[in-house]
């Protein structure tokens, strides 16, 4: 065989090794709703890139932002394998997802504890480690929906996105409030106001045409749904909680079960930077986009005092019926035990969290703590 020849073989050698390979990948559609450069879908991009890079190309993901599946439908969308996997609100299923929801009406909890600055990070993981560690309801309720869990994230402070400015509680009377959850349609109520239950997403036409009054949503919600456009006036620490209720990417079962035990593993491990990274995205966002708004000449009003304890007072109140109403209406029948449970657990990830400053070191965080303690051989699997 002379040299020409063996270079031959050998180039088809490597030709036929890539084809394989290439036969073997892998590609795993993930959806979000919401647009291209919103907090989650920088995220999911770099989760996108760790998973390929991991996995050294056997396994990929294609991020669909606003495609494929939208957010009011994406429960549905990854029971049913029209998404692989997906951010997903809970809230909007309450019934299917009782036992994590009230976990997440439980955010108004965290105003009455010291405040840190970062009681976002925080919940993220408290709401992480309490369902995979001491809620079997939880993953139960998941697996019926033909979902793996893979961690909440969590918002910066929710605050009052407004057409008119409300300095008051009785600014508030008459007012209709974007209202993603029944905690807030709950507060809206209990100043006078109409709590609407819609998307996020419909928040901007909802406010432009006046359907809206006011969004409760986060101030990163101003650049990822675009609502610094039609919004004038923000009012600050009202309600003040963050927004727990959102899960970074769950997977759909039998898409998870058709995944190697390595390839579990790595979607664990990335999966863990990916709920860090959407949180800490959304934390990082929030005085950026304070000042953006503040630039763009919106009016940022701090609450008086009185409207301060009127909230606190509004809260305090609503705690002691969060159990009982997920009792009632969603046969939550541990519920009062859960939350009993759940403060210790709150306050022991917000010291964890004190000295992040990265998504990185957040992401280190949840994997040491929470997510490093499942087993990719059996998690999701039974």
């Amino acid at each position: 065989m002379n040299f020409s020849s063996s270079l031959k073989i050998a180039a088809i050698s490597l030709t036929a090794a890539a084809v394989s390979v290439s036969a073997q990948a892998r590609e795993l559609n993930y959806s979000l709703g919401l647009g291209p450069g919103s907090a989650v879908a920088l995220a999911a991009e770099d989760y996108a890139t760790a998973v390929e890079k991991a996995s050294a190309g056997a396994l990929t993901i294609r991020v669909f932002p606003l495609e494929l599946v939208s957010l009011p439908e994406m429960g549905p969308g990854i029971r049913d394998g029209l998404t692989d996997m997906g951010y997903m609100a809970a809230p909007y299923y309450p019934a299917e997802f009782a036992h994590s929801n009230f976990l997440a009406e439980l955010s108004m909890l965290q105003t009455t504890l010291p405040q840190t600055g970062k009681e976002d990070l925080a919940y993220a993981g408290a709401m992480s480690e309490f369902i995979t560690t001491k809620c079997p309801e939880c993953l139960e309720e998941f697996k019926e929906q033909n979902h793996v869990y893979m961690g909440h994230i969590a918002s910066s402070p929710y605050v009052l996105l407004c057409n008119s400015e409300i300095k008051s509680a009785a600014d508030l009377k008459g007012k209709r409030l974007r209202a993603g959850g029944a905690s807030y349609k709950r507060f809206a109520e209990h100043f006078g106001a109409v709590g609407v239950q819609m998307a996020a997403s419909e928040a901007y036409e909802a406010l432009s045409q006046g359907v809206l009054d006011c969004a409760i949503l986060s101030i990163p919600e101003l650049t990822n749904f675009r609502l610094m456009e039609v919004v004038k006036s923000v009012t600050l620490g009202i309600p003040g909680n963050v927004f727990g209720g959102t899960v970074a990417g769950n997977i759909n079962r039998d898409v998870w079960q058709s995944l190697s035990d390595e390839e579990r593993a790595i979607m664990l491990r990335e999966g863990t930077d990916l709920a860090a990274g959407i949180t800490w995205n959304y934390h990082s966002a929030n005085a950026r986009d304070l000042e953006a708004a503040r630039a763009e000449g919106k009016t940022i009003i701090e609450p008086d005092a009185s409207f301060k304890q009127q909230m606190a007072d509004f809260v305090s109140a609503d705690n002691k019926l969060v159990a009982e109403i997920f009792n009632t209406n969603y046969g939550v029948e541990n519920a009062s035990k859960m939350q009993s449970e759940f403060e210790p657990l709150l306050t022991k990830l917000a010291g964890l969290v004190e000295g992040v400053d990265s998504a990185v070191a957040l992401g280190e965080i949840y994997w040491t703590e929470i997510f490093s303690k499942l087993d990719p051989k059996s998690y999701g699997l039974n």
